[in-house]
């Protein structure tokens, strides 16, 4: 089923939305529109359609598709209806588990400033939708490939993290001596001797389904007693979130579309540390990392392993990584640029308008809280606190296992 968009004259000559329901019927178009079209690994058929099978489950799919003049497809937009506070809340459909959602764009077609921008655009996507009091889009980048994101000029506000990104040298050692001083270097390969005191030290690519749902079993444990000790609440306790990742890593490599990328760190038969992403458009994004939780936690399995990754990275050619969200040191070390991410919110009713007050200072509080730096740690203590009187109940049937930060 879809509806089309009656907006004025000159707008539909420039721009028609079509607003389809079934996402499998729109593989062979999204795919081919992936190849050439900039945005991220959330926005891919791959990503949104194992996440309508399992997470977004009760979700309706509201695929936005705009086609120019000539019927070329400029724009999808994997969007759904939630409902918040009695309002019919617009937003990502998928976004939950990503770093970035901003639907995929032929930005060429804006290049001559024909095509409308910002509220005009949403607001034309707004006349094909049901009925909508809000428009909120979380995640939300400035910036497309360093091109202005047709849908940033709505009012937004700036996520409490930006993403983090650093660009991969094809020559691994130059770019390796340039980022790190020897001292850093010779304490990496004292970490390295240290880990493989338990056994021999090896690094792999999963490759194969079964050792991949293995290893993401393992992740799942880790965050059980991760997510317990700091005090925060457990959303791998969903099987549904689960069930998404174990979608999403049983996804077909496609060259020219989405290719997972997990990696393992083993001391002996031990995994000692993990790490999953995707690769898309040469891009790796970060996702979940994870470390064990032993003794070789103090040598720093996880930096080891991420050097690893991006050693091999730059070998196989790889452009870009993305590591999303969030600080802790190796990240800082590694990633010189920051990704600005927005809430993009838009009223359109009267009942949206008290709806985004609402929204807009308790974001703005989140924002306030993660900038100040006492804030902050009061913040962290908080969450230990309430680790310490009470650990947070996961209802998982996983065991916990190891040590696991979230990247995304």
């Amino acid at each position: 089923m879809r509806t089309k968009c009656e907006h004025n004259a000159k707008e539909l000559d420039q721009l028609s939305i079509e607003v389809h329901h079934d996402i499998s019927s729109l593989r062979e178009l999204w795919c081919t529109f992936e190849k050439t079209a900039l945005g991220g690994p959330h926005d891919t058929w791959e990503w949104v359609n194992a996440w309508a099978q399992t997470a977004g489950k009760d979700c309706k799919p509201l695929i936005a598709i705009g086609k120019d003049a000539n019927q070329k497809i400029v724009l999808i937009l994997p969007l759904t209806i939630c409902r918040h506070f009695e309002c019919n809340v617009l937003g990502w459909l998928g976004a939950d588990q990503g770093n970035y959602s901003s639907g995929l764009f032929d930005l060429s077609a804006w290049s001559a400033n024909d095509l409308p921008q910002g509220e005009d655009l949403m607001r034309l996507i707004l006349a094909a939708m049901p009925h909508v009091d809000l428009v909120h889009l979380n995640k939300h980048p400035v910036e497309i490939s360093n091109q202005t994101n047709p849908l940033a000029g709505i009012a937004g506000i700036n996520e409490a993290s930006p993403g983090h990104t650093f660009p991969v040298s094809p020559d691994w050692d130059s770019m390796f001596d340039a980022r790190f001083s020897s001292s850093h270097k010779s304490k990496l390969r004292r970490n390295e001797r240290r880990l493989s005191d338990a056994g021999p030290l090896s690094f792999q690519k999963v490759e194969s389904n079964a050792e991949r749902l293995d290893v993401l079993d393992e992740i799942f444990r880790s965050k059980q007693e991760w997510f317990a000790e700091k005090g925060i609440q457990n959303f791998f306790a969903n099987p549904d979130i689960c069930n998404f990742f174990r979608t999403l890593v049983q996804t077909p490599d496609r060259s020219d579309g989405l290719t997972i990328a997990l990696y393992a760190l083993r001391s002996g038969d031990e995994i000692i540390a993990t790490n999953l992403g995707v690769i898309f458009q040469n891009k790796l994004y970060g996702l979940i990392a994870s470390t064990t939780s032993g003794p070789a936690l103090r040598y720093g399995p996880g930096r080891v392993l991420f050097t690893r990754i991006i050693e091999q990275l730059s070998k196989d050619g790889i452009e870009m990584v993305d590591c999303g969200a969030g600080e802790d040191e190796n990240k800082l070390r590694w990633c010189k640029e920051e990704r600005i991410r927005q809430h993009a919110v838009l009223p359109v009713t009267a009942k949206g308008y008290i709806y985004a007050n609402i929204l807009r200072a308790c974001l703005l509080a989140k924002l306030r809280i993660k900038k100040s730096p006492q804030l902050w740690k009061l913040m962290q203590r908080l969450r230990k606190w309430k680790s310490a009187i009470g650990p947070a109940k996961t209802g998982m049937s996983c065991s916990p296992s190891s040590h696991a930060r979230l990247q995304a």
